[in-house]
């Protein structure tokens, strides 16, 4: 197995791992909404925090997925020119989305740091609810995703270098789709 393969392998299960993990977060949104919805209609007791802590999950789930929604191709693209492209022209344009994205990402990283440590330097509280939950475990997922983002981000553009320079790989995603097409 090439190195370039390996790391490939292990960037993917890094993203795929995270993705998985992070998809838990939907049965914690089910929960308390089930929850808030039963207080609500049947007790006519409405909760103070269910409908924030919901928001809290499903943000974190949205920035959380960014990686493992990357590692499958699924984000949103507008490629009917892009199909019409050789190979090598394909790799040359995902070789400058890539490396411009590394950069945004890198900007939005170095923001989202200095803002979930004000967060922790403050112990900042939400002011949205008489609820008030602490807000830096909430802000502190946000530059923990860019991060995977970024990995993510290098291991699409070492696809695509490898894709326009001819180098041999074993791409991992062609190893998973064998394994879920049966």
């Amino acid at each position: 197995m090439s190195k370039t393969t390996s790391y490939l392998r292990f960037q993917d299960g890094l993203s795929e791992w995270l993705g998985r993990a992070t998809s838990w977060l939907t049965l914690g949104i089910i929960g308390v909404l089930l929850y808030e919805v039963v207080a609500r209609y049947i007790f006519n007791a409405p909760t103070v925090w269910g409908h924030e802590l919901a928001t809290m999950f499903f943000g974190a789930l949205s920035i959380l997925a960014g990686s493992y929604t990357l590692r499958h191709r699924q984000h949103v693209c507008s490629d009917v020119i892009y199909r019409l492209m050789p190979s090598r022209a394909q790799a040359f344009c995902d070789l400058i989305v890539f490396a411009l994205g590394i950069l945004v990402l890198s900007v939005f990283f170095k923001m989202s740091v200095e803002f979930a440590y004000r967060s922790w330097q403050i112990g900042e509280y939400s002011n949205s609810s008489i609820w008030r939950p602490l807000v830096w475990p909430i802000k502190t997922t946000i530059p923990v995703a860019v991060g995977f983002l970024i990995l993510q981000c290098v291991a699409e553009l070492v696809r695509a270098a490898a894709r326009l320079l001819g180098v041999q790989y074993d791409d991992p995603r062609d190893d998973m789709s064998k394994t879920t097409s049966t």
